[in-house]
C-alpha cells in the first residue's frame, strides 16, 4: 500500500505536501482570512500517486489535534478513508447516476480514473458474476446444423422434378463471447480493487488472469469491444459492454500518466444533501431551551424535512427564497440551513431574512430557525442570534436562531447507512 499523507479542509497545508502533490494555490488551496501567511486545503478528496497517496478529510472531521498526530502517524485511518470514499461514491452515484462519465465531469468534482463506470461493472458482477454469453450466427454453409429458418426465408428455391429444394443452405454457428468480454470485465475490477486497495473491502472476481495486457493495449480493447456491442442484445449486457468501453476509453488517457485526483471543490453541496439525510433519519425535535434533540438508534424520522421555494417577491423580478431543510404542520415551522463552515463569525443575514419572510406562516413562537455545521466533537446547540427587544414588535417573540454543531463522522455515517430517498 502506498504511503498515506493527511489533510483536511480548512486546515494549514504545507509547502512540502503542495509541492508533493503537485497542489495549486487558487485551486486546491487558499489563503485563510487573506493572510499570505496562512495556506489551507480548500477541497475534500485523494490526490493518488504510485507511492504515496494525500487524503484531505471534510472541516472539523478531526480535531486539530488529532490531526497533528496523524501527520506523524497514519496507521488507523484506513476506515476513515474508506467511510470518505464511500460518501464520495454515494453523493455521485445519487446526484447524477445517468449523465456521470466519470467522478470529474461536473464542476464541483475532479478525478482522472472511471471510478463511475467501475461501479456499474462491478454491480453488474455482485447480480450475474462474471459475463456469459453464446451469440448465435447464421452463415453459408454446409457442415454444422441447418437452420431451415433461416435456409426457407433466404435461400433461392430450385425445382428438381416433383421436388422443392433450397439453396443455398444456412448453418448455425454457435461463438462464444465469454472469454474477451470476461477477462475485460475481470481485469477492470481487480485492476481497480489492486490499485485503490485502501478504498475497497470488496472482493475481487477470482477470474482467471488472462496473458492479455489490457491496460497497455487499452485502445485495441476500446476497438475490440466497439464491433462486439451490435452482437449482443439483452439490455443489461449491451449496458456492460457499454460501460467496459467507457472504462477502457478513460484508461487510454489515464494510462498516458500522471497523478489520479478525486476532488470535491464543492464539498458544501455534499454536506448539504448528508444532512438532510441526518435530520430525516434522526431528529427529533427542539426543546424548550432551544436544545436540537436527535435519536441516533431511529433511522425514520416523523419530520420529514425537504428545500422548499416560496415565491416571496411581487415585483416582475419573481425572487425567491430556498431553505435547504424545512418542515411545518400545526405545531411548528422549522427553517433549517445547512452551513459548511468553519465557524459562524457574524450574523448570518440570509437565515434571519428567511425567519422574517416565512414566521406569518405560522403562530408567534412556533418558528424555530437552525444552522447547522460540522463539527469534530459531539452534537451541541448554542444561540446565534435573539433579536433585541428595541428592534421587535410588542407582544411578538424575539426571532432566535440556533448554531447547532453535528459531529461530521456521525453525519457520514448515517449518510451511508440511509435509506431514504430525499
Amino acid at each position: 500500500m502506498s504511503k498515506i499523507a493527511i489533510g483536511q479542509d480548512g486546515s494549514s497545508v504545507n509547502k512540502s505536501a503542495k509541492n508533493k502533490f503537485g497542489l495549486i494555490q487558487g485551486l486546491d488551496t487558499r489563503f485563510k482570512h487573506k493572510r499570505l501567511d496562512s495556506e489551507v486545503y480548500d477541497f475534500v478528496g485523494l490526490v493518488c500517486q504510485q507511492e504515496q497517496t494525500l487524503v484531505v478529510f471534510p472541516k472539523h472531521y478531526y480535531s486539530e489535534e488529532t490531526l497533528t498526530g496523524l501527520l506523524n502517524d497514519d496507521t488507523y485511518v484506513l476506515s476513515d478513508i474508506i467511510l470518505l470514499f464511500e460518501v464520495i461514491q454515494k453523493y455521485l452515484t445519487n446526484q447524477n447516476p445517468k449523465a456521470l462519465k466519470y467522478a470529474g465531469n461536473r464542476l464541483e468534482f475532479e478525478s482522472e480514473f472511471p471510478f463511475a463506470s467501475f461501479f456499474s461493472i462491478y454491480t453488474y458482477f455482485q447480480q450475474f458474476g462474471i459475463y456469459t454469453e453464446r451469440i448465435t450466427k447464421t452463415k453459408i454453409g454446409y457442415k454444422g446444423k441447418i437452420s431451415w429458418k433461416d435456409t426457407i426465408r433466404k435461400s433461392a428455391k430450385i425445382y428438381s422434378g416433383q421436388n422443392l429444394l433450397h439453396f443455398p443452405y444456412y448453418i448455425k454457428e454457435n461463438k462464444s463471447k465469454q472469454v474477451f468480454i470476461s477477462d475485460c470485465m475481470a481485469f477492470a475490477i481487480d485492476y481497480t480493487l489492486n490499485r485503490f486497495s485502501f478504498l475497497f473491502s470488496i472482493p475481487k472476481t477470482n477470474h482467471k488472469k488472462s496473458t492479455f495486457d489490457f491496460f497497455e493495449n487499452s485502445e485495441y480493447v476500446v476497438k475490440h469491444l466497439q464491433a462486439m456491442k451490435n452482437e449482443v442484445f439483452k439490455d443489461v449486457n449491451r449496458k456492460l459492454i457499454y460501460d467496459l468501453i467507457e472504462f477502457y476509453s478513460d484508461l487510454a488517457e489515464h494510462r498516458r500518466g500522471g497523478d489520479i485526483h478525486i476532488k470535491i471543490k464543492y464539498f458544501n453541496l455534499v454536506w448539504e444533501d448528508m444532512v438532510g439525510h441526518y435530520l430525516n433519519n434522526h431528529f427529533v425535535n427542539v426543546d424548550d431551551e432551544n436544545k436540537m434533540l436527535f435519536d441516533i438508534s431511529n433511522f425514520n424520522s416523523k419530520v420529514t424535512f425537504s428545500k422548499k421555494s416560496f415565491n416571496v417577491d411581487k415585483s416582475n423580478n419573481q425572487y425567491k427564497i430556498e431553505p435547504d431543510h424545512y418542515f411545518i404542520d400545526s405545531e411548528h415551522q422549522y427553517i433549517f440551513d445547512a452551513k459548511y463552515f468553519d465557524s459562524l463569525a457574524s450574523l448570518n443575514y440570509k437565515q434571519y431574512s428567511y425567519h422574517e419572510m416565512l414566521k406569518n406562516k405560522i403562530e408567534d413562537n412556533k418558528t424555530i430557525s437552525a444552522l447547522l455545521l460540522p463539527s469534530e466533537y459531539d452534537n451541541s446547540t448554542e444561540i446565534h442570534f435573539i433579536l433585541s427587544d428595541e428592534y421587535k414588535q410588542e407582544e411578538a417573540q424575539s426571532t432566535t436562531i440556533i448554531s447547532q454543531r453535528l459531529r461530521t463522522r456521525e453525519v457520514m455515517t448515517t449518510y451511508l447507512k440511509s435509506r431514504l430517498k430525499i
